[in-house]
């Protein structure tokens, strides 16, 4: 008998699919958000008080959705609680145990800072509530149902001290992701110590381009005026072509050391680069930053359609830098002729339908979280006393 044997390729099938790269996507929206919230808690930027609620409601929401994707990629959810039981031992050297911690304080904090910002609006609601609403508004003050001096001196300590420590944890909850991807050796895309600044560059052009195209609709629609703050969206159009000058810059020194200075990498890279050159040159550095970057720096920041536009693009722009990143890197042979192919199933889990729910489960908490955190008293609240321009 003639036997015939098939060497299969060394290299193992991809191990991280769609969920990974949008969970990516959204624990680097969130936070941006968070720093852009912390703008006004904690720098003192006047101009941005009336949306910096929204702000840290948006942060909030979004973390609250990301872990989602996690569950969804390990198959088998009850493998999650392995991940709790097992591995601590090697916690030093493990940047997912890490992350874990990260995912837990985060969202505490934020959580806590909300209820600290919004009490007095708390305090409000439970004296014109009944029943139910009264007492679950209560709970919401968390037993502090004064409004003396005293008491909204040390809710204002409070914020700023929860607000000052949270931006770092807010870019090591995200910076963690990309340290993931970095400590790969054998990934010639990831292995860099940029990763995590990349990651983290980025995310300031998803978090506020996300901003660009919520605020206006909950201004126009949910908000006590049923105003657009133009001037506000101007003001975010440029802090998004800032942002996205210094994501420009940090790609830049990424791609200039790794492709001409790469030793054995470097082939590999040109050959993946010149594979996706229309998607990432033109597509995601040409329409989704460069072009964004040109209208928030110029007068085209004051027309509301296309700023909504470039905040959508960039937006996307940077999802699709998730998907070259994680999955390209995937496409790179380490031990086999040519580069692999990923299509994401259409249904199933890790599939196009499992990322479209978990953007179902972010709306569904932000229409949850809206509907409670009185954000849009808070917004007009600031505006009287901030001058940023006309609505």
């Amino acid at each position: 008998m003639e036997w015939m044997s098939t060497i299969a390729a060394i290299s193992p099938m991809r191990a991280w699919g769609i969920d990974v790269p949008n969970y990516f996507w959204f624990t680097g929206s969130s936070a941006a958000a968070f720093i852009i919230s912390s703008f006004a808690h904690v720098f003192g930027f006047k101009q941005f008080k009336p949306i910096a609620g929204f702000s840290l409601l948006l942060a909030f929401v979004l973390l609250v959705a990301a872990p989602f994707n996690l569950i969804d990629d390990l198959k088998q959810p009850g493998r999650l609680v392995n991940f709790f039981l097992y591995g601590w031992e090697n916690f030093g050297t493990s940047p997912m145990k890490w992350g874990v911690l990260l995912l837990i304080a985060y969202p505490v904090l934020i959580l806590v800072e909300a209820l600290i910002l919004y009490r007095p609006y708390f305090i409000k609601r439970m004296e014109e509530g009944r029943g139910f609403s009264r007492t679950f508004y209560r709970w919401l003050t968390l037993g502090r149902a004064s409004l003396d001096a005293q008491s909204l001196e040390k809710d204002h300590r409070l914020g700023f001290t929860l607000g000052a420590v949270g931006i770092p944890l807010a870019l090591c909850v995200h910076g963690y992701t990309g340290y993931i991807l970095g400590a790969v050796h054998a990934n010639t895309l990831w292995h860099t110590p940029l990763m995590p600044v990349l990651f983290l560059a980025s995310a300031m052009v998803s978090g506020t381009g996300l901003l660009l195209v919520l605020l206006p609709i909950f201004q126009r629609f949910f908000s006590l005026s049923q105003a657009i703050d133009r001037s506000m969206m101007a003001t975010l159009a440029k802090l998004l072509a800032w942002f996205i000058v210094i994501d420009l810059v940090v790609r830049a020194l990424w791609l200039s050391f790794a492709m001409p200075f790469g030793m054995q990498s470097r082939e590999l890279l040109y050959q993946f680069f010149s594979l996706h050159f229309n998607m990432v040159v033109y597509v995601e550095y040409g329409l989704c930053l460069i072009l964004p970057m040109i209208v928030g720096f110029s007068k085209l920041r004051h027309n509301l359609g296309i700023v909504i536009a470039t905040g959508v693009i960039s937006a996307v722009g940077v999802w699709l830098f998730r998907w070259n990143t994680v999955i390209g890197g995937q496409e790179i042979p380490r031990s086999m002729p040519g580069f692999t192919q990923y299509i994401p199933e259409i249904f199933g889990q890790n599939s196009i339908v499992s990322v479209a729910s978990n953007w179902g489960i972010f709306i569904a908490l932000l229409a949850l979280v809206a509907v409670i955190f009185p954000w849009d008293e808070e917004m007009e609240t600031h505006y009287q006393g901030v001058n940023n321009g006309s609505k």
